[in-house]
């Protein structure tokens, strides 16, 4: 049975996949030119999806176990009631209580997550691989991100935060990649296009 970190990179591919095909539609009827897929391109996003997806996996699982997103705390009360193991001894067998979402958790993972280095490393990860998958020169590689980082970034900040906020609050940390990347469905268009420019 595959791992959730394969299972989620298979998704992000898939979606990318998507993504890129979408992006070479919109291309085309852009500028008023018969659709043509052009595989290169294709193969080259995808291949940056399998290789930043793992990271991007285990990047969700540090910020989760570093800012848990719920806590569960054993209610104030009489000592007695509590077994060995710190259970409430009257509520063993019942349901067990409403996690409570930690707010200042969920914002500091937002903050560093999309506000800071999540986006900055994402970015610039993306702009060195399409370098090197197009056989860029390091000094194009390094125009690219000194030209587009910041724009990318700027855009990504009218979809990132609401999608980290439900993200980091709503999906469990194993589904977390995998809902980004439908999120990113749409962003992944507007990478693709991006990509083709650079």
């Amino acid at each position: 049975m595959p791992s959730q970190m394969t299972k989620a990179t298979l998704a992000a591919a898939g979606l990318s996949s998507a993504s890129n095909i979408l992006a070479q539609f919109l291309e085309a009827y852009r500028d008023s030119r018969p659709f043509v897929f052009d595989i290169a391109n294709f193969l080259r996003f995808v291949t940056v999806t399998f290789i930043t997806a793992p990271p991007n996996y285990m990047w969700q699982q540090l910020l989760e176990r570093s800012f848990p997103a719920y806590e569960r705390k054993t209610p104030a009360g009489d000592i007695e009631k509590h077994g060995a193991a710190g259970e409430d001894v009257a509520e063993r067998g019942n349901a067990e209580q409403k996690p409570k979402l930690n707010l200042r958790n969920t914002f500091t993972k937002w903050f560093i997550d999309c506000i800071t280095l999540g986006a900055i490393f994402n970015t610039v990860a993306f702009f060195i691989l399409m370098g090197i998958l197009k056989r860029q020169s390091m000094d194009q590689i390094g125009h690219n991100i000194r030209t587009e980082t910041i724009p990318v970034i700027v855009a990504g900040y009218k979809i990132w935060p609401f999608a980290s906020i439900i993200s980091f609050s709503c999906v469990p940390v194993e589904r977390r990649i995998v809902f980004l990347n439908f999120v990113g469905l749409l962003w992944g268009i507007y990478m693709s296009l991006v990509a083709s420019r650079v």
